[in-house]
């Protein structure tokens, strides 16, 4: 794949079912672009399959979700776009205020504002729920935790556990990879994809 004439990714060939592949890499590696380009977000070339149907031709996939914040620039409020989801994909608008809550955050402080007035950290969980409230058959979640808490971070780990049973969780965090031991690990180095952690 390439973006402005330089190569981004490099014969990426990668097939994830009923399980969660964690993608490993440092910042830079081309992880986020390869979610981006599953999630529909970028021109690619080559196939790129989310049950049996080609991305380009299906980007209104309702069993598919990913926590990429510019999915979500869909409404003028946190609380908008929650609902224009859940309508969408067929969610439960409680579940979103629910997992908010679990995440520790006030629903009531971030619903009513906008996404960019929110803090980094609210904006990382924030997505993060919306991703995963209406019980998406497959996710991508991008770097989710990133900005968020340490004291947070068992919260947000255990939520993913429950509600992510297929797909790809992007991380440079070596401690993630630790808590999700058993699950298929690849790293992205320059591009590239190799199976195992690759340092």
């Amino acid at each position: 794949m390439s973006l402005k004439g330089t190569r981004i990714l490099k014969g990426i060939n990668l097939v994830v079912e009923n399980t969660v592949a964690l993608l490993y890499g440092t910042n830079g590696s081309g992880k986020t672009t390869l979610i981006r380009a599953i999630s529909g977000l970028i021109p690619y070339s080559g196939s790129i399959k989310i049950n049996g149907k080609e991305v380009r031709s299906a980007k209104n996939l309702l069993e598919y979700s990913t926590n990429l914040p510019e999915v979500y620039f869909i409404g003028n409020t946190v609380l908008d776009t929650a609902k224009i989801v859940a309508e969408l994909k067929g969610g439960d608008l409680r579940e979103f205020l629910e997992l908010v809550e679990r995440f520790g955050l006030e629903s009531k402080k971030v619903i009513n504002k906008p996404f960019y007035k929110l803090s980094t950290g609210e904006r990382s969980l924030v997505t993060l729920s919306l991703a995963l409230f209406a019980k998406p058959r497959v996710c991508t979640l991008d770097e989710p935790l990133e900005n968020v808490d340490p004291q947070k971070r068992e919260k947000v780990i255990r939520v993913i556990r429950e509600r992510v049973k297929e797909g790809i969780i992007v991380t440079h965090d070596k401690d993630l990879v630790k808590v999700f031991s058993g699950t298929p690990v690849y790293t992205m180095i320059e591009g590239e994809l190799f199976e195992g952690i690759k340092v």
